[in-house]
């Protein structure tokens, strides 16, 4: 019984004493907001200069009651008067402190943060106007700084965009000039070394390099940033075998540090000397011909959409400048009228002549050739360039045309070289032919300042006389006539 009634009495005295504590704590709680209301420091800064003021002019206005009144101040009180005069002032200029000081001191702040500290932050913890300032000058601040990051970031992705937008700009002017090379009927090599160079241009390319296939074997076109053992080697039979296999595939290889796509195996790439690589194939009637490629070193590198349409489009480029080289030689090898002068070219003058000393022998009819040669052709071409120097030969391709049968045929051999095939016409029946035809050139050229310039040469061979083929009897009659050509 009684340990219960202990019990009881322990908790109602907890109960008393948690009542009592949380009083106290409402107590306190309610005596510091009154001490905070009653503070100076909870005013605005308007109650705050109305009270320093009040507390300054204390001491004008006594004096000057002192003079108005000199019998309102009694005489025993005046040092009470002037200790209290003096706590006042002292309030006052206290009040006062407390306002310009942190002024001051944001004054300060605010310096260090426009030298271009962002990140300096003000420190003043008050509930007035002070502080409501220096909470916003720090929310000014940091907005700046994260304005001025997010500039940066952006400032880094512009000049990434610039530096792709430059490096694609070059890769079209590369392709715009290429296309002009191939339009302009430019050398090959022309076309693949201006392909090589802007191709080193592409994805930080330490390497490129471009192989076509010859016959059994591959030839190294052009390439940038490899060696003469690297070449040495691609040459080799095994390495061919390896370039019949990306051949084979006929479809863009691509290898980027450990993955792969195409299947371009370990050892081309040793040879190479590339961590990463780029191939894509070079295309000629729907077949490969050829590879392109381009490689570096970098790690974690991948190359972008844009690095392997690029490629495809160089080796479209390639396959256009190849296709167009290849009909090029093929019109060339139908054509048998010469460009220049409408007269029959050597390939076909060659082939000509000896099917008509095949035909005089098996007729024993004879067949002779005439050579016309303009000795100071390069001459005269520097002299006077090349306008006048193809106006001259026009002019004699005229006077071939009519000085012959219809079954005779004249043509331009080379530059300033003409030769007129005679079937069944022996040498003095040529020689008769050339004289007439040598009278036509000097009444032509009988200007005394063109006649002075160009000097003509005639040679005569008859078959089987002087040859028993035209190679023959064409080499001779260039040799008598001072001119040589390549048949």
């Amino acid at each position: 019984m009684t340990r219960r009634a202990n019990y009881v009495t322990l908790y109602y005295i907890n109960i008393y004493s948690k009542k009592t504590g949380s009083r106290w704590l409402k107590w306190r709680e309610a005596m510091a907001n009154l001490s905070k209301k009653l503070s100076i420091a909870s005013r605005s800064l308007r109650p705050q200069l109305i009270i320093a003021f009040c507390l300054m002019s204390i001491i004008p206005i006594l004096a000057l009651l002192n003079f108005v009144f000199p019998s309102l101040l009694p005489k025993n009180y005046l040092l009470v008067i002037i200790f209290s005069v003096v706590i006042m002032s002292l309030l006052g200029f206290i009040v006062v402190k407390r306002i310009v000081d942190p002024i001051i001191e944001i004054n300060s702040e605010v310096k260090v943060i426009a030298s271009g500290e962002l990140s300096h932050q003000i420190n003043i913890a008050r509930e007035d106007e002070i502080g409501e300032l220096s909470h916003s000058l720090n929310q000014l601040t940091q907005r700046i700084k994260s304005n001025m990051d997010e500039l940066k970031i952006y400032g880094e992705r512009t000049k990434d965009i610039n530096l792709q937008i430059n490096r694609q700009v070059i890769a079209l002017n590369g392709l715009l000039q290429i296309s002009n090379l191939i339009t302009k009927n430019a050398h090959l090599k022309d076309v693949y070394e201006v392909t090589i160079s802007k191709l080193a241009q592409m994805a930080d390319s330490a390497l490129a390099i471009l192989i076509f296939k010859k016959d059994e074997s591959f030839e190294v076109s052009a390439q940038y940033g490899l060696g003469e053992e690297t070449i040495s080697c691609l040459m080799t039979a095994s390495s061919s075998g390896l370039l019949f296999h990306l051949l084979a595939a006929s479809k863009p290889f691509l290898k980027v540090d450990d993955t792969t796509q195409g299947g371009i195996s370990e050892e081309f790439m040793k040879i190479l000397g590339a961590r990463n690589l780029l191939v894509y194939p070079v295309l000629m009637q729907g077949k490969p011909h050829g590879i392109i490629a381009i490689g570096n070193l970098m790690d974690k590198f991948k190359f972008s959409n844009d690095d392997i349409e690029l490629m495809g489009i160089f080796a479209k480029q390639l396959s256009i400048a190849v296709e167009n080289d290849y009909l090029t030689h093929k019109v060339r090898d139908l054509e048998v009228k010469d460009a220049l002068t409408g007269l029959f070219n050597k390939r076909y003058i060659t082939v000509r002549f000896e099917e008509e000393i095949l035909r005089a022998i098996s007729l024993q009819e004879p067949c002779s050739f005439v050579a016309v040669v303009v000795n100071n052709m390069p001459d005269y071409r520097r002299a006077y360039g090349d306008a006048a120097a193809d106006d001259v030969q026009a002019r004699i391709a005229v006077l071939l045309k009519s000085s012959i049968r219809e079954i005779d045929r004249a043509g331009r051999l080379e530059d300033g070289v003409f030769g007129v095939v005679l079937p069944q016409k022996n040498k003095r029946q040529a020689e008769h032919v050339a004289e007439q035809f040598k009278d036509k050139l000097r009444a032509t050229f009988q200007n005394a300042d063109v006649k002075r310039k160009i000097q003509f040469s005639l040679s005569i061979v008859e078959n089987p006389i002087d040859g028993a083929d035209s190679v023959e009897l064409l080499h001779k009659a260039m040799g008598l006539a001072g001119a040589e050509i390549a048949l």
